[in-house]
């Protein structure tokens, strides 16, 4: 989105964002800082350029988690009525949707130990980096694992077997135990959209990758709670193809970063 673009957006929030908000967001490994305006509405490939352009960072999986959290069920009643929130949930989530920078590998069911890979990409490279299983199987390394779910490291990259993965209609309550909510935002993360996803009268619901093919199958991921992903229930596209050009980006900053 160009800065003429943006700040038009500004005006239309009764111009609080002049011209970056920054809103610390607490989580478990600390506070993350996000940066107002957002980035969109476009697709996946243009939003995350256009916040690397800008000199900041992709939050991870856990990050958004935390900050939908906030944005839904803050204790703190300036916060949840704040423009930044009311944005989060109004104009992203209910009239678009949010992508979350996570590339989803599937594995071939077919193979021995099925599942999907989920890669945090904080260079914006999306679907256009080719990612193998050796290189995934590498990372993963002397990792973790958590509910099933195995983690690197760096938490970078993650591992769900196709086993511990629901398609469909989940039970409120139960995103904190499924495997590819927890691969994409974390242990911790997924308890927060267990949280968010209370705040929807249906039951939240995703769309996974059925792999019959001989290959891996790479896909974005969309998370949306309005209109277009299905009203009155937290969606998760964990099969997108980014096309879509209804979607935001939320930056982060240096935890350092003074808040505004």
């Amino acid at each position: 989105m160009n800065q003429e673009v943006r700040t038009s957006k500004m005006k239309e929030l009764g111009g609080v964002w002049t011209p970056e908000t920054n809103w610390q967001v607490p989580t478990t490994n600390g506070e993350a800082v996000f940066v107002f305006p957002a980035f969109g509405p476009n697709n996946y490939d243009e939003a995350v350029r256009q916040v690397l352009a800008n000199g900041q960072r992709l939050p991870t999986g856990e990050q958004d988690a935390f900050m939908l959290n906030e944005s839904y069920n803050s204790a703190d009643n300036a916060i949840k009525e704040s423009p930044r929130t009311k944005f989060v949930r109004e104009n992203i989530m209910h009239d678009g949707w949010l992508w979350v920078p996570q590339v989803n590998i599937w594995t071939p069911r077919k193979v021995r130990n099925p599942g999907m890979y989920s890669v945090f990409d904080e260079n914006g490279e999306g679907l256009a980096k080719e990612r193998s299983v050796v290189e995934l199987e590498d990372r993963l390394n002397g990792g973790s694992t958590e509910r099933g779910v195995r983690f690197s490291t760096d938490r970078r990259v993650a591992f769900a077997p196709l086993n511990t993965i629901t398609a469909g209609a989940h039970n409120k309550g139960t995103l904190s135990q499924d495997g590819a909510f927890i691969a994409v935002y974390g242990v911790e993360g997924a308890e927060k959209l267990d949280a968010v996803a209370k705040v929807f009268s249906l039951k939240p619901y995703s769309w996974i990758v059925d792999n019959d093919s001989d290959k891996l199958i790479q896909s974005l991921f969309a998370l949306g709670g309005g209109r277009l992903l299905g009203d009155g229930r937290l969606s998760a596209d964990f099969d997108s193809n980014g096309n879509g050009r209804d979607g935001y980006v939320l930056s982060v900053r240096a935890p350092s970063a003074k808040k505004i």
